[in-house]
């Protein structure tokens, strides 16, 4: 049993054209909506359990309520609605919250009760079947309770305020500082840019199996899902894949449709790295980040890629100096350029990471 998401025969002319669908959503906002979804029953999630148990004490009865009264939007899955349908796009959580307001005031809200209804018979008709329910879903009950419906029907803006406010309050008491001890940023945007050049370097399909993902698959032109329960997709010319890595997911596996293609959110919980040297690589490494001066290299070209001459700038230092310095760092591989019209700039790789992943938290104070 699966969702098979069958493609145009446009689409399927080329990987180029393959690859055309494909967009990597970067989402701070799903990954708060998606660990309200941990809390609601953290016995499915013991990758966070840890986590559940550390931040139980500053869990109100209020937080509860409020948590139960809007689980229809998180409950099992989030809805591309709370994301804007991927209109917007937006780099901070401050940004997406913005948007989501400014979209819900001209959403019509019988169109999102509409959407909420068909969410909820959706899930109790197919997406939790008999099989499902022992399986993944064992011991979970859906919310029978309609209050939010009725309320969004009498005054939507007072439930949007509501909305708003106790996610003002999960913010600001656990979801912040989770983002921030978790390192969850890091973890997004390393999946995201590791999983694009893939795509560029290997193609469409190529990169699905890449995922390390055991459910997705490519299999005669389609792309197949496995669930416990059967499902088609046709996807139009102008339809696209929005990929959302989620820290907060496993063990589940989303596929959601909005009104300009799919969504599938997975886990990219954390695989061991290892990196591949002798004991004379690690020597050079070593030697190259003893200087104090490589040190403030590395730890200003993380966030701007930068040329000799401004970092000989920064650094007080004469071009030559600086420039023998990124020459040790790149001989150990801890620097790479790319050309930029006339200048060569000076960028990490990830090696550093992959060795010492918490290396540029040492700078941050």
């Amino acid at each position: 049993m699966a969702i098979t998401i069958q493609f145009s025969n446009y689409a399927l002319k080329t990987d180029e054209t393959l690859t055309q669908r494909i967009q990597f959503v970067y989402s701070p906002l799903n990954e708060l909506f998606r660990s309200l979804h941990v809390l609601l029953n953290p016995r499915h999630h013991g990758t966070n359990i840890d986590w559940v148990i550390r931040i139980q004490n500053k869990l109100t009865k209020e937080f509860y309520e409020n948590l139960h009264y809007f689980r229809l939007f998180y409950e099992l899955g989030v809805s591309p609605i709370l994301l804007c349908n991927f209109r917007y796009h937006a780099t901070t959580i401050e940004e997406e919250i913005q948007n989501l307001k400014k979209f819900l005031d001209e959403l019509s809200t019988a169109q999102l009760i509409e959407h909420l209804e068909k969410v909820t018979s959706d899930r109790e008709n197919s997406f939790i079947p008999t099989l499902a329910r022992g399986l993944e879903w064992k011991d979970f009950s859906l919310n029978k309770d309609n209050q939010l419906l009725s309320d969004l029907r009498k005054d939507a803006s007072s439930v949007y305020q509501h909305l708003f406010s106790f996610v003002d309050w999960y913010r600001q008491e656990i979801f912040d500082e989770t983002w921030e001890s978790k390192d969850i940023q890091r973890k997004l945007l390393t999946e995201i840019q590791h999983q694009a050049s893939f795509l560029k370097e290997s193609g469409f399909k190529a990169m699905f199996n890449h995922l390390q993902i055991d459910r997705i698959h490519w299999r005669k032109d389609r792309l197949v899902i496995i669930k416990p329960f059967d499902k088609d997709i046709q996807l139009k010319d102008s339809d696209s894949i929005m990929l959302l890595p989620s820290y907060f997911i496993w063990p589940h596996l989303f596929v959601e449709s909005f009104n300009q293609g799919i969504a599938v959110t997975y886990d990219i919980t954390e695989q061991p790295s290892y990196y591949n040297a002798t004991p004379e690589n690690l020597i050079t490494i070593f030697k190259a980040l003893s200087d104090p001066v490589r040190l403030q290299i590395m730890n200003y070209v993380i966030d701007k890629p930068s040329t000799t001459q401004s970092l000989a700038q920064i650094l007080v230092m004469s071009n030559s100096s600086v420039s023998r310095h990124l020459q040790i760092l790149k001989e150990a591989n801890l620097l790479t350029t790319t050309k930029a019209k006339k200048f060569v700039l000076y960028e990490p790789t990830q090696l550093i990471t992959q060795l010492m992943p918490n290396f540029y938290h040492f700078f941050k104070n």
